[in-house]
């Protein structure tokens, strides 16, 4: 078990990620022990930046700067990309993502997995069979910190831009727990969960200082349902 630091904030930087997510990627590899097999992460929902193109920007994702470290690994999207990127071409849902798993023969005990695919993210997550040292997931962070609410499960859902998308950040962590892991840090559009049998310091992660709420999209109008998650005891992890 590793002792990790409560204040990840301080350790986050950008290389090729969204936000700060290369350096708490980093961090959290210099501290958790490796694999037998060697580092291996997977990725889906890697992309240019946001109303940007390949050709301007080329990829952003979270784990584009552990595979230039040496690290092994697999890109998954549902777009087509350049045969540099080394992007496998794949729309990934809640009910195919282990078949598609075991196709191209990733690892039990995977590194990283980060799920970033613009709605169904935590269903994704609560079907996923692999229990990766590190879940890195996108969160809707325009959602207050006492919701623990998701969107529908819909394999067909395309995200329109609003409010209505993904799941509150209460809702991955009430999903994390059932299935033993730590929420340590979050930052506004990623929550990142360590497995709880590598955290010593499980205690130090408080929900309500890790909480991170930034509203930047437009109201859903047609106000449509949510599901609501239970919540779940600290104590199962």
């Amino acid at each position: 078990m590793s002792k990790l630091d409560p204040e990840m904030g301080k350790r986050g930087w950008r290389k090729y990620s969204q936000n700060d997510e290369d350096g708490i990627l980093h961090y959290l590899f210099s501290v958790l022990p490796p694999s037998p097999q060697g580092p291996f992460f997977v990725e889906f929902g890697i992309g240019p930046k946001w109303q940007s193109t390949v050709e301007e920007s080329g990829l952003e994702g979270n784990c584009r700067l552990l595979r230039e470290t040496g690290w092994r690994g697999l890109f998954l999207d549902s777009n087509s990309y350049p045969q540099e990127y080394a992007v496998q071409q794949e729309h990934i849902d809640a009910l195919n993502i282990n078949s598609i798993l075991r196709k191209y023969w990733v690892p039990e005990n995977v590194d990283v997995i980060s799920i970033d695919v613009d709605g169904q993210d935590f269903w994704i997550w609560s079907n996923l069979v692999s229990r990766p040292a590190v879940t890195v997931i996108e969160y809707n962070a325009s959602l207050e910190a006492s919701e623990s609410k998701v969107i529908p499960f819909d394999v067909s859902f395309r995200w329109d831009g609003t409010k209505w998308y993904g799941a509150s950040l209460r809702a991955l962590d009430n999903l994390g727990k059932t299935k033993g892991y730590t929420l340590v840090y979050a930052n506004g559009v990623n929550a990142f969960f360590v497995r709880g049998d590598l955290v010593e310091n499980k205690k130090d992660f408080v929900f309500e200082r890790l909480y991170r709420f930034r509203d930047s999209h437009a109201p859903d109008t047609s106000r449509r349902p949510w599901v609501l998650i239970p919540e779940v005891p600290a104590e199962v992890i």
